[in-house]
């Protein structure tokens, strides 16, 4: 966009200076407009990253949000990250089975020591670890909120144990 002379208005955002002006005077006064009633929507550049972003990403969140997953208004979804030195993880899982917990409310990640589940569990178990204490060495719990997708952007992570 540089090498054809687009400059941004400001650097907050994408928005080419004078494109609102440039799509007015082409859809509005004397193009589209006056061309048969041809219906044109302009979609700035705020609008695309404020709306369009938002709503993509929810879509995807519906189709990709596993069952404990929880989709924030923003389209990202939120859950909960245990992680554990592999050697414990095994000895952990039975510590979830135990107390009754199923298996579809949590995934095991491909090395083992990373266990998601729903944010509230991770707060269950987070609070439980804290009053009582626990024989897992190393154990940190995450709640994690990142775009809907596989290996997603972190949005934003908060250790709680």
């Amino acid at each position: 966009m540089k090498k054809r002379g687009y400059v941004l208005i400001d650097n907050e955002s994408n928005t080419a200076r004078g494109s609102a002006e440039i799509a007015e005077k082409a859809f509005v006064t004397g193009g589209a407009a006056d061309s048969g009633g041809a219906r044109v929507n302009f979609c700035s550049s705020r609008y695309k990253d404020a709306v369009q972003l938002r709503l993509r990403l929810l879509r995807t969140a519906r189709q990709y949000a596993r069952p404990f997953d929880e989709i924030t208004e923003d389209g990202t979804i939120l859950f909960g990250r245990i992680e554990i030195p592999e050697t414990s993880a095994d000895r952990l899982i039975l510590f979830l089975k135990e107390n009754e917990l199923p298996e579809e409310a949590y995934a095991v990640g491909g090395s083992k020591n990373r266990i998601e589940t729903a944010a509230g569990i991770a707060e269950e178990l987070a609070a439980i670890f804290e009053e009582e204490g626990t024989d897992f060495e190393k154990i940190r719990i995450w709640i994690i909120e990142q775009y809907p997708f596989e290996g997603g952007f972190v949005v934003g992570s908060e250790r709680i144990y």
